[in-house]
């Protein structure tokens, strides 16, 4: 697709890929503004040190999570951030499956493993068909 040529919005998968930046956001600032929690879901040791490096994970998750909303929402062709968003969906379900597999988190984080990844396939996806409209 040229540079410039908007795009159609409310179509597509557009509404679902939005709605995961917007969880994306929304987790990505509960676990900046409160690690501990977070931590104790996943099962996973809470102290300074992972509380704190949590926060930043968060503070990372709510800023793809925006950038992707605002590259869905934009009226340009914006594949290159929303590829980025993808990426950093699998990185961040990789991360965690290896977390789980050293035993530092619970199953359950097995599920947000899942929901990164499928969102990543999604995100994906949705570049690819966004030419297509």
């Amino acid at each position: 697709m040229e540079r410039g040529v908007p795009y159609p919005k409310g179509r597509g998968i557009s509404w679902l890929i939005q709605l995961i930046s917007l969880v994306t956001i929304v987790s990505g600032l509960v676990q900046l503004a409160m690690p501990q929690f977070v931590l104790k879901l996943v099962g996973a040791t809470r102290d300074l040190t992972t509380e704190h490096f949590f926060a930043i994970i968060g503070m990372f998750m709510a800023i793809f999570g925006a950038m992707l909303l605002q590259a869905v929402r934009s009226p340009t062709d914006q594949r290159v951030a929303v590829f980025w968003a993808a990426m950093q969906k699998f990185g961040a379900s990789a991360a965690v499956v290896i977390g789980f597999e050293r035993h530092v988190f619970s199953a359950l984080a097995l599920a947000i493993a899942a929901f990164d990844g499928l969102s990543g396939c999604l995100i994906l996806w949705y570049r690819t068909r966004r030419g297509t409209y």
